[in-house]
């Protein structure tokens, strides 16, 4: 079964970057932006739904035999995360940077060749 996971894992990501390249070899310029749009909306999503649930979540604390609920964010802890949300924002935009340069390399390539295909019809 684990080699199986380990398989499919990279089997996924290397399904992702060749439709990324024939998504950016399309005549469509927007086809290519699909999937880093995906990533980075997944990251947001990521970023935003750890930030409810440290918002959500319940402490009970116990001061003089008084107990108190508290939230993460109540007890100070929300803005001591800001270093972890910056550090998962950049984790999970990994994949967005990788396909964004896809991108970028075949439209660049895709352009080069529209303007030689010009040029070779001007000389005639």
């Amino acid at each position: 079964m684990t080699v199986g996971i380990m398989l499919f894992i990279p089997g996924i990501f290397i399904g992702a970057i060749v439709l990324q390249v024939i998504l950016s070899k399309s005549e469509n310029r927007w086809a290519g932006l699909i999937l880093p749009a995906l990533f980075f909306i997944g990251s947001l999503f990521v970023i935003i739904s750890d930030i409810i649930y440290i918002n959500t979540v319940l402490y009970s604390t116990t001061v003089d035999g008084e107990t108190t609920l508290q939230t993460l964010a109540q007890m100070g802890r929300a803005s001591a995360n800001i270093g972890r949300y910056i550090y998962v924002f950049i984790l999970y935009n990994i994949p967005t940077v990788i396909f964004l340069a896809i991108y970028f390399a075949r439209r660049s390539k895709l352009n080069r060749q529209r303007a030689l295909e010009k040029m070779s019809v001007q000389d005639l």
